[in-house]
Protein backbone atom coordinates (compact mmCIF):
# COMPACT_ATOMS: atom_id res chain seq x y z
CA UNK A 1 0.00 0.00 0.00
CA UNK A 2 2.88 2.77 0.42
CA UNK A 3 4.33 1.47 -2.48
CA UNK A 4 0.97 2.41 -4.56
CA UNK A 5 0.45 5.53 -2.60
CA UNK A 6 3.80 6.58 -3.68
CA UNK A 7 3.38 5.86 -7.28
CA UNK A 8 0.45 8.02 -6.96
CA UNK A 9 2.14 11.15 -6.02
CA UNK A 10 4.71 10.73 -7.74
CA UNK A 11 1.95 10.62 -11.31
CA UNK A 12 0.15 13.62 -9.56
CA UNK A 13 3.13 15.76 -9.21
CA UNK A 14 4.02 14.93 -13.14
CA UNK A 15 0.48 16.07 -14.21
CA UNK A 16 0.83 19.15 -11.77
CA UNK A 17 3.98 19.63 -13.44
CA UNK A 18 2.72 19.39 -16.93
CA UNK A 19 -0.24 21.07 -16.30
CA UNK A 20 1.72 23.89 -15.23
CA UNK A 21 3.77 23.75 -18.50
CA UNK A 22 0.59 24.24 -20.56
CA UNK A 23 -0.34 27.43 -18.61
CA UNK A 24 2.83 28.90 -19.04
CA UNK A 25 3.02 28.12 -22.89
CA UNK A 26 -0.53 29.18 -22.82
CA UNK A 27 -0.22 32.96 -21.25
CA UNK A 28 2.76 32.89 -23.72
CA UNK A 29 1.04 32.54 -26.79
CA UNK A 30 -1.26 34.68 -25.60
CA UNK A 31 1.23 37.79 -25.06
CA UNK A 32 2.85 37.11 -28.71
CA UNK A 33 -1.25 37.39 -30.44
CA UNK A 34 -2.48 39.81 -27.89
CA UNK A 35 -1.10 43.38 -26.66
CA UNK A 36 -3.72 43.98 -24.34
CA UNK A 37 -3.25 40.36 -22.74
CA UNK A 38 0.11 41.23 -22.45
CA UNK A 39 -1.01 44.45 -20.58
CA UNK A 40 -3.31 42.45 -18.54
CA UNK A 41 -0.74 40.27 -17.63
CA UNK A 42 1.59 42.79 -16.47
CA UNK A 43 -0.81 44.93 -14.49
CA UNK A 44 -1.44 41.32 -12.78
CA UNK A 45 1.69 40.70 -11.98
CA UNK A 46 2.65 44.21 -10.89
CA UNK A 47 -0.40 43.65 -8.47
CA UNK A 48 -0.58 39.89 -7.50
CA UNK A 49 3.16 38.61 -8.46
CA UNK A 50 5.98 40.95 -7.60
CA UNK A 51 6.88 42.15 -10.62
CA UNK A 52 7.77 39.02 -11.92
CA UNK A 53 6.36 38.95 -15.71
CA UNK A 54 7.74 35.46 -16.68
CA UNK A 55 5.21 32.64 -16.79
CA UNK A 56 7.57 30.14 -15.16
CA UNK A 57 8.14 32.18 -12.22
CA UNK A 58 4.66 31.80 -11.04
CA UNK A 59 2.75 28.52 -9.68
CA UNK A 60 -0.09 26.92 -11.71
CA UNK A 61 -3.09 28.35 -9.31
CA UNK A 62 -1.90 32.18 -10.38
CA UNK A 63 -1.65 31.24 -13.70
CA UNK A 64 -5.49 29.83 -13.90
CA UNK A 65 -6.74 32.60 -11.74
CA UNK A 66 -4.90 35.03 -13.96
CA UNK A 67 -6.53 33.26 -17.10
CA UNK A 68 -9.84 33.35 -15.28
CA UNK A 69 -9.63 36.69 -14.74
CA UNK A 70 -8.68 37.68 -18.05
CA UNK A 71 -11.30 35.36 -19.65
CA UNK A 72 -13.51 37.37 -17.56
CA UNK A 73 -12.13 40.55 -18.85
CA UNK A 74 -12.13 39.55 -22.19
CA UNK A 75 -15.94 38.42 -22.47
CA UNK A 76 -17.43 41.34 -21.09
CA UNK A 77 -15.11 43.85 -23.34
CA UNK A 78 -16.35 41.98 -26.49
CA UNK A 79 -19.96 41.81 -25.35
CA UNK A 80 -19.44 45.74 -24.73
CA UNK A 81 -18.19 45.87 -27.77
CA UNK A 82 -21.01 43.92 -29.84
CA UNK A 83 -23.70 45.65 -28.10
CA UNK A 84 -22.07 48.93 -29.44
CA UNK A 85 -21.67 48.13 -32.64
CA UNK A 86 -24.90 46.78 -32.58
CA UNK A 87 -26.37 50.22 -30.99
CA UNK A 88 -24.49 51.92 -33.89
CA UNK A 89 -25.51 49.96 -36.59
CA UNK A 90 -29.15 50.60 -35.72
CA UNK A 91 -28.84 53.91 -35.51
CA UNK A 92 -27.17 54.06 -38.82
CA UNK A 93 -30.16 51.90 -40.14
CA UNK A 94 -33.12 54.18 -38.57
CA UNK A 95 -31.28 56.98 -40.00
CA UNK A 96 -30.17 55.83 -43.28
CA UNK A 97 -34.73 54.90 -43.41
CA UNK A 98 -35.69 57.46 -42.12
CA UNK A 99 -33.74 60.50 -44.94
CA UNK A 100 -33.64 57.50 -47.37
CA UNK A 101 -36.60 58.89 -49.42
CA UNK A 102 -35.82 62.27 -49.16
CA UNK A 103 -32.22 61.85 -50.93
CA UNK A 104 -32.93 58.85 -53.09
CA UNK A 105 -33.13 61.56 -56.59
CA UNK A 106 -29.87 63.53 -54.95
CA UNK A 107 -27.94 60.27 -54.85
CA UNK A 108 -28.85 58.90 -58.12
CA UNK A 109 -27.76 62.33 -60.11
CA UNK A 110 -24.42 62.48 -58.07
CA UNK A 111 -23.75 58.89 -58.99
CA UNK A 112 -24.43 59.55 -62.68
CA UNK A 113 -22.03 62.64 -62.69
CA UNK A 114 -19.45 59.97 -61.13
CA UNK A 115 -19.97 57.59 -63.50
CA UNK A 116 -19.71 60.00 -66.17
CA UNK A 117 -16.37 61.67 -64.66
CA UNK A 118 -15.24 57.99 -64.38
CA UNK A 119 -15.51 56.95 -68.31
CA UNK A 120 -14.27 60.30 -69.21
CA UNK A 121 -11.01 59.63 -66.87
CA UNK A 122 -10.60 56.20 -68.11
CA UNK A 123 -10.51 57.73 -72.06
CA UNK A 124 -7.72 60.14 -71.11
CA UNK A 125 -5.69 57.48 -69.33
CA UNK A 126 -6.53 55.60 -72.34
CA UNK A 127 -5.04 58.16 -74.84
CA UNK A 128 -2.05 59.06 -72.70
CA UNK A 129 -0.91 55.31 -72.84
CA UNK A 130 -1.96 55.10 -76.41
CA UNK A 131 0.26 58.28 -77.20
CA UNK A 132 3.27 57.27 -74.72
CA UNK A 133 3.93 53.99 -75.86
CA UNK A 134 4.48 55.42 -79.48
CA UNK A 135 7.27 57.75 -78.51
CA UNK A 136 8.35 60.67 -80.98
CA UNK A 137 11.57 60.78 -82.76
CA UNK A 138 12.46 64.03 -80.81
CA UNK A 139 11.48 62.05 -77.79
CA UNK A 140 13.96 59.69 -78.14
CA UNK A 141 16.62 61.92 -79.55
CA UNK A 142 16.22 63.74 -76.08
CA UNK A 143 16.45 60.57 -74.37
CA UNK A 144 19.77 59.31 -76.05
CA UNK A 145 21.16 62.66 -75.38
CA UNK A 146 20.33 62.49 -71.88
CA UNK A 147 21.54 59.19 -71.81
CA UNK A 148 24.89 60.29 -73.06
CA UNK A 149 25.29 63.16 -70.69
CA UNK A 150 24.31 60.96 -67.86
CA UNK A 151 27.10 58.44 -69.30
CA UNK A 152 29.59 61.49 -69.69
CA UNK A 153 29.40 62.83 -66.24
CA UNK A 154 29.46 58.84 -64.43
CA UNK A 155 32.80 58.56 -66.80
CA UNK A 156 34.27 62.13 -65.83
CA UNK A 157 33.37 61.04 -62.19
CA UNK A 158 35.32 57.86 -62.40
CA UNK A 159 38.41 59.47 -63.69
CA UNK A 160 38.33 62.08 -61.07
CA UNK A 161 37.88 59.85 -58.87
CA UNK A 162 40.73 57.29 -60.55
CA UNK A 163 42.79 60.67 -60.46
CA UNK A 164 41.94 61.27 -56.50
CA UNK A 165 43.14 57.31 -55.63
CA UNK A 166 46.08 57.91 -57.54
CA UNK A 167 46.69 60.40 -55.56
CA UNK A 168 45.84 58.82 -52.16
CA UNK A 169 48.61 55.81 -53.24
CA UNK A 170 51.21 58.25 -54.06
CA UNK A 171 50.07 59.77 -50.81
CA UNK A 172 50.11 56.42 -48.93
CA UNK A 173 53.44 55.45 -50.68
CA UNK A 174 55.05 58.58 -49.72
CA UNK A 175 54.00 57.90 -45.98
CA UNK A 176 55.57 54.51 -45.92
CA UNK A 177 58.76 55.78 -47.13
CA UNK A 178 58.43 58.90 -44.77
CA UNK A 179 57.89 55.95 -41.76
CA UNK A 180 60.68 53.61 -43.38
CA UNK A 181 63.18 56.41 -43.05
CA UNK A 182 61.93 57.85 -40.33
CA UNK A 183 62.62 53.75 -38.47
CA UNK A 184 66.23 53.72 -40.10
CA UNK A 185 67.16 57.23 -38.29
CA UNK A 186 65.33 55.79 -35.09
CA UNK A 187 67.57 52.64 -35.31
CA UNK A 188 70.42 54.45 -36.21
CA UNK A 189 70.73 56.65 -33.45
CA UNK A 190 70.21 53.94 -31.09
CA UNK A 191 72.68 51.90 -32.22
CA UNK A 192 75.34 55.27 -32.35
CA UNK A 193 73.33 55.39 -28.53
CA UNK A 194 74.85 52.49 -27.67
CA UNK A 195 77.85 52.18 -29.35
CA UNK A 196 78.94 55.71 -27.39
CA UNK A 197 78.01 54.18 -24.04
CA UNK A 198 79.90 51.21 -24.19
CA UNK A 199 82.76 53.51 -25.07
CA UNK A 200 82.05 55.52 -22.05
CA UNK A 201 81.49 52.52 -19.91
CA UNK A 202 85.02 51.25 -20.99
CA UNK A 203 86.71 54.84 -20.76
CA UNK A 204 85.31 55.16 -17.42
CA UNK A 205 86.77 51.31 -16.18
CA UNK A 206 90.01 52.01 -17.66
CA UNK A 207 90.06 55.35 -15.86
CA UNK A 208 89.30 53.73 -12.17
CA UNK A 209 91.63 50.44 -12.62
CA UNK A 210 94.32 53.61 -13.53
CA UNK A 211 93.60 55.56 -10.55
CA UNK A 212 93.63 52.40 -8.12
CA UNK A 213 96.65 51.63 -9.28
CA UNK A 214 97.95 55.02 -8.91
CA UNK A 215 96.93 55.15 -5.30
CA UNK A 216 97.74 51.54 -4.59
CA UNK A 217 101.28 52.94 -5.69
CA UNK A 218 101.08 56.07 -3.36
CA UNK A 219 99.91 54.17 -0.80
CA UNK A 220 103.08 51.75 -1.24
CA UNK A 221 105.40 54.65 -1.07
CA UNK A 222 103.53 56.39 2.19
CA UNK A 223 104.38 53.20 4.12
CA UNK A 224 107.67 53.14 2.67
CA UNK A 225 108.20 56.13 4.04
CA UNK A 226 106.79 55.88 7.00
CA UNK A 227 108.45 52.63 7.91
CA UNK A 228 112.01 54.44 6.99
CA UNK A 229 110.93 57.91 8.85
CA UNK A 230 110.38 55.02 12.07
CA UNK A 231 113.11 53.26 11.54
CA UNK A 232 115.60 56.18 11.26
CA UNK A 233 113.79 57.20 14.65
CA UNK A 234 113.87 53.86 16.25
CA UNK A 235 117.83 53.50 15.40
CA UNK A 236 118.29 57.24 16.88
CA UNK A 237 116.55 56.81 19.99
CA UNK A 238 117.74 53.00 20.38
CA UNK A 239 121.30 54.25 19.36
CA UNK A 240 121.10 57.76 22.05
CA UNK A 241 119.49 54.87 24.73
CA UNK A 242 122.80 52.49 24.59
CA UNK A 243 124.91 55.12 24.75
CA UNK A 244 123.40 56.52 27.70
CA UNK A 245 123.62 53.10 29.06
CA UNK A 246 126.92 52.88 28.32
CA UNK A 247 128.26 55.85 29.99
CA UNK A 248 126.23 55.26 33.29
CA UNK A 249 127.70 51.70 33.22
CA UNK A 250 131.26 53.03 32.29
CA UNK A 251 130.84 55.30 35.35
CA UNK A 252 129.47 52.39 37.70
CA UNK A 253 132.37 50.25 36.91
CA UNK A 254 134.47 53.31 37.34
CA UNK A 255 132.79 54.01 41.09
CA UNK A 256 132.84 50.13 41.77
CA UNK A 257 136.60 49.45 40.78
CA UNK A 258 137.82 52.25 43.29
CA UNK A 259 136.10 50.71 46.03
CA UNK A 260 137.75 47.64 45.68
CA UNK A 261 140.60 47.02 48.43
CA UNK A 262 144.24 46.61 47.78
CA UNK A 263 144.57 43.29 49.48
CA UNK A 264 143.34 41.23 47.14
CA UNK A 265 146.43 40.23 45.06
CA UNK A 266 149.14 43.30 47.18
CA UNK A 267 147.75 46.04 44.31
CA UNK A 268 144.64 47.50 42.95
CA UNK A 269 143.62 45.90 39.61
CA UNK A 270 144.06 48.91 37.13
CA UNK A 271 141.83 47.91 34.41
CA UNK A 272 142.28 52.19 33.02
CA UNK A 273 145.75 51.31 33.16
CA UNK A 274 147.65 51.96 29.57
CA UNK A 275 144.82 53.86 27.86
CA UNK A 276 143.17 50.69 27.97
CA UNK A 277 139.49 52.45 28.91
CA UNK A 278 139.75 54.22 25.40
CA UNK A 279 139.76 50.80 23.07
CA UNK A 280 135.97 50.08 22.47
CA UNK A 281 136.52 46.59 22.47
CA UNK A 282 137.52 46.79 26.38
CA UNK A 283 134.63 49.39 26.85
CA UNK A 284 131.99 46.67 25.57
CA UNK A 285 133.22 44.32 28.18
CA UNK A 286 133.08 47.05 30.70
CA UNK A 287 129.79 47.33 30.03
CA UNK A 288 129.04 43.89 29.69
CA UNK A 289 131.33 44.12 33.43
CA UNK A 290 128.80 47.51 34.72
CA UNK A 291 125.90 45.36 33.73
CA UNK A 292 126.79 42.42 35.60
CA UNK A 293 127.73 44.82 38.78
CA UNK A 294 124.70 46.78 38.31
CA UNK A 295 122.78 43.13 38.40
CA UNK A 296 124.92 42.22 41.71
CA UNK A 297 124.45 45.94 43.30
CA UNK A 298 120.26 44.91 42.83
CA UNK A 299 120.97 41.76 44.20
CA UNK A 300 123.55 42.77 47.32
CA UNK A 301 122.87 46.30 47.63
CA UNK A 302 127.09 46.72 48.99
CA UNK A 303 130.54 45.88 47.74
CA UNK A 304 131.56 43.45 45.25
CA UNK A 305 132.95 40.02 46.55
CA UNK A 306 137.00 39.29 46.26
CA UNK A 307 135.73 36.85 43.87
CA UNK A 308 133.82 39.24 42.06
CA UNK A 309 136.75 41.68 41.54
CA UNK A 310 139.09 38.48 40.62
CA UNK A 311 136.62 37.82 37.67
CA UNK A 312 136.46 41.65 36.91
CA UNK A 313 140.20 42.00 36.84
CA UNK A 314 140.61 38.31 34.54
CA UNK A 315 137.56 40.02 32.23
CA UNK A 316 139.79 43.15 32.17
CA UNK A 317 143.01 41.26 31.51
Amino acid sequence: MPAADDDKDDSGTESGDQQRRVLVDQVKSNQKASVPFQQAWRSYCDAHGGGFYDPARHSAQFLEDFLKTAAKGTKSKAKKESESSESSSRSRARRRRRHGRRHTRGRRRRRERRDRRDRRGRRRKRSRSSSSALPSRATAIKGAERAVAAATKELEALSANAVDDEDAIQEEQRRKEVEKALEKVQSDAAAELQEKLREAEARLAEEKQTRLSEAEDKLKQAIVERLKDAEVKFRAEEQGRIEDARLKAKARVKALMDEVPTGIHGSRPSIWAGGAAQDRGLLGRADLGAGAACENCARGGGRPTVREGQEWQRMMA
